[in-house]
């Protein structure tokens, strides 16, 4: 019994050994890692409105990343704070304006193509779809500062455009996001007994991510 189990571990190290040797010949890779980072609606260079980006918009998460040649399929998992104000329009002469706070997971799933590669450092551009689910919210408003019942949707779809450089482990992307259904709900509000509509409440945002990789296979 021991010769056996001992036969099957030996067979499974050769295969093993034998699927890294196809998937480095085919030009086949794996990545798993994990990325920091912050949103912003406007990208600067400034030391002051990184750090801003940081303290207000902190997103962390997960990324895997296949490549065959140089095609690139990377799924990513990031949890992220969001916060967004958007104008209320009644017919009076009083427009207030909302305040929604989240926080929120994205799940984006790129396609991609690695444009060049010089071994040490690698550029790549992606492109796909994005869902984002709701996981909490705060409303506030400027009406009486009152805090309002408006229910986002749990999950909305947006599209991205990211491009990458990797150098040895490291990955930095900048990917810029935007949305294709709105975030609330309803488009009609009522306060203080007035009606109020909120139109466009769809997403847009770049996202600067510092990523490392923590396990690879292959390319």
């Amino acid at each position: 019994m021991t010769k056996i189990y001992t036969m099957k571990k030996l067979l499974l190290v050769l295969a093993v050994v034998l699927f890294a040797n196809v998937a480095r010949a085919e030009g086949f890779g794996f990545h798993l890692g994990g990325k920091l980072g912050y949103q912003t609606a406007n990208l600067s260079y400034k030391k002051a409105d990184i750090e801003s980006g940081f303290a207000n918009h902190f997103t962390a998460g997960i990324f895997g990343r296949v490549t065959v040649k140089d095609f690139i399929i990377q799924p990513e998992l990031l949890w992220f704070k969001s916060s967004q104000v958007f104008n209320l329009e009644n017919d009076g002469i009083i427009n207030p304006t909302l305040t929604m706070s989240q926080q929120n997971l994205a799940l984006p799933i790129f396609l991609g193509y690695q444009f060049l590669d010089l071994k040490l450092v690698k550029l790549r551009a992606n492109v796909g779809p994005v869902m984002y689910f709701v996981v909490d919210q705060t409303n506030k408003c400027s009406y009486n500062d009152q805090a309002l019942d408006v229910e986002a949707n749990g999950m909305t779809w947006g599209g991205a455009l990211n491009v990458g450089i990797d150098v040895l482990m490291f990955t930095l992307d900048l990917n810029y996001s935007f949305g294709l259904t709105d975030l609330v709900k309803a488009n009609e509000l009522t306060i203080g007994g007035e009606n109020f509509k909120i139109d466009n409440t769809k997403q847009s945002i770049f996202t600067v991510t510092l990523g490392v990789k923590l396990f690879s296979f292959g390319l």
